[in-house]
């Protein structure tokens, strides 16, 4: 049984099933005048490609779909084992939408056009959405620093987010380029507006049971196998704040604390299912860097003294009304993954955790859209529109 957050990439791919699939690219200018707005996707929001004069897309095509798959996503560390993979790969612009004989699954192209149409000097950002958010999030502050260059050094900049590329848009603006900065906000002093659509600030536990089990892309089992999502920092830091999401089968809190490597080994999660690898010190190695860098990028998009509220207006979009995984249960002592607790969300992001956590005041607007789907619902385009332009379109919140 699949959880709701896959269900995006399961209908897309029924569609290639039934009737092959075609990709829609969405052609735009490049922007000129004093204002511009860069559009940041979130996680399997990009093409990938591989490197080199001929590339090859590892992200997403209809064969990798209907075969059983056996090259991965997986990113390399020291002391792997030998997998197939696809090599080094980069961005080729956010995933659009890909259409079958009886679906169509729009990812961004409503959004690209709407942007193209309706918004000052739209660009499009696309990332190596499976590599850290702070890597990702100091490719955007290069990408932001160009544009304002290339427009004489005096351009505006509008940034609108979606799920994990709001995190990557938090940390570059509040960090700039580097990792960790002292002083607060060095990545937006040429930002004027900002909005984050369907994001999990304070992470959530929808992507644990893809760490232990995968992520099916339709009949294909090796793109996002458990072995290829061990390697994604992204994946490990989409996962809750805190180890607060294990629930019994009554849904009582079950004290487990995720985040500490000991219980990963003991309890065959993840890689780790594989006896071989439980005193693999390499695998071991991997597991503590993205446990790490759940705890750094949290570290740094979390409030602390003296932080002052953002030199930015921001919007914020909440998804609503859909059943969405809100923890893990645990059975016997044993993990399951079938039945996961549930509470109100927008199908893949938790309500109360797509609200920001940094002392910043925001306008408010709640959607029933699905995750993916609010990025091409006429009422969200439509507030979009309407506060990119100065109005004021939701409930306003005050630090």
């Amino acid at each position: 049984m699949k959880t709701v957050h896959r269900s995006c990439v399961v209908l897309l791919l029924w569609g290639a099933l039934l009737a092959g699939c075609s990709v829609a690219r969405v052609t735009v200018p490049p922007p000129t005048g004093d204002e511009v707005t860069i559009l940041v996707p979130g996680y399997r929001g990009s093409f990938l490609v591989t490197e080199g004069p001929e590339p090859e897309r590892a992200w997403l095509t209809v064969g990798q779909a209907l075969s059983r798959g056996e090259r991965t996503l997986a990113l390399p560390f020291p002391g792997q084992r030998p997998v197939p993979s696809y090599g080094p790969l980069r961005p080729d612009g956010p995933m659009t939408q890909l259409s079958a004989f009886f679906i169509s699954v729009d990812a961004y192209r409503s959004f690209m056009e709407f942007g193209r149409e309706k918004l000052p000097g739209f660009v499009p950002f696309s990332y190596d959405w499976r590599k850290d958010i702070r890597e990702s999030a100091g490719a955007l502050c290069e990408r932001i620093e160009q544009l304002v260059a290339e427009g004489g050094g005096k351009r505006k900049v509008n940034i609108v987010a979606h799920s994990m590329g709001g995190l990557v848009t938090m940390h570059c603006l509040l960090h700039g380029g580097a990792r960790a900065g002292e002083r607060p906000w060095v990545g937006a002093g040429h930002v004027k507006r900002v909005v984050i659509i369907g994001t999990p600030f304070t992470g959530g536990p929808g992507l644990f049971d893809d760490l232990q089990v995968g992520t099916e892309t339709m009949r294909n089992r090796a793109l996002l196998a458990p072995e290829a999502l061990f390697t994604f920092a992204s994946a490990f830091q989409l996962l809750s704040t805190r180890s607060d999401f294990f629930v019994d089968a009554e849904g009582r809190p079950v004290e487990l604390d995720a985040f500490d490597p000991a219980v990963w080994v003991e309890r065959g999660w993840g890689p780790f299912a594989d006896a071989t690898l439980r005193e693999d010190e390499a695998y071991r190695a991997q597991l503590v860097r993205m446990l790490d860098a759940h705890r750094e990028l949290y570290e740094g998009l979390g409030p602390r003294p003296g932080l002052t509220g953002a030199p930015f207006e921001t919007l914020v979009v909440v998804g609503t009304g859909r059943p969405t995984v809100s923890g893990m249960r645990m059975v016997d002592g044993k993990l399951d993954v079938e039945h996961p607790a549930r509470a109100d969300g927008d199908g893949s992001v938790l309500s109360a955790r797509a609200v920001p956590v940094l002392p910043i005041a925001y306008q408010r607007v709640d959607s029933p859209a699905e995750h993916v789907a609010l990025m091409s619902d006429r009422e969200v385009l439509h507030a979009v529109e309407r506060f990119l332009r100065g109005e004021t379109v939701g409930t306003v919140h005050q630090p």
